[in-house]
């Protein structure tokens, strides 16, 4: 751009005064064209936002609560038709899907045409929550040497949730058990 400009100023007998003041018009000018350009073409968070939802067509949980409690009940984020999946899109299929369930309670039929209902036993998280009360989760998770499920909020801390009694209880049975295989043994 300055060579074109040395070109101009050198056709035309323009000293270096000249080139100066030329050179400041141009930079105005440029600067008064971008900021009109900046106001005409004004795009808010929201446009940019949507326009990157469009383009992008990944889905994500909007939360890592969302997240989580899909984990806790066995979904899949294919699942969803939405990009951004809330906590409340979560709940949403969970109830479809129990209620699709409930209508739908598996008949096997066997071979001599019995029929036989088949239902899933679900059972509750043993742990514990903040507030003191029984969580109301599903408990999925049997951490080794643990005697009930945890969701998988409490699997990790599950010994603070069961009894020592609990625990004791089984190796006094296997003590026993020892006990008469060395008596039985011995006669």
């Amino acid at each position: 751009m300055m060579s074109r400009m040395n070109e101009f100023a050198l056709k035309y007998s323009i000293g270096e005064e000249g080139k100066e003041e030329m050179l400041k018009i141009l930079n105005e000018s440029l600067g008064l064209i971008s900021t009109e350009i900046l106001k005409s073409v004004k795009v808010t968070k929201i446009e940019k936002k949507e326009k990157n939802e469009k383009l992008e067509g990944i889905k994500r949980y909007k939360s890592r609560k969302a997240e989580e409690y899909a984990e806790e009940h066995g979904i899949e984020i294919s699942e969803f038709e939405m990009l951004e999946i809330s906590k409340k899109d979560v709940e949403n299929l969970i109830r479809s899907k129990t209620k699709e369930e409930t209508r739908n309670e598996k008949v096997v039929e066997k071979k001599e045409e019995k029929k036989e209902i088949v239902k899933k036993e679900r059972v509750i998280c043993s742990g514990i929550n903040k507030k003191g009360e029984s969580c109301k989760s599903t408990g999925t998770i049997n951490p080794n040497g643990a005697k009930k499920k945890y969701c998988f909020r409490h699997a990790e801390d599950w010994k603070s949730f069961e009894c020592e009694s609990d625990s004791s209880e089984s190796e006094k049975e296997e003590e026993e058990e020892e006990k008469e295989l060395k008596e039985e043994e011995i006669n």
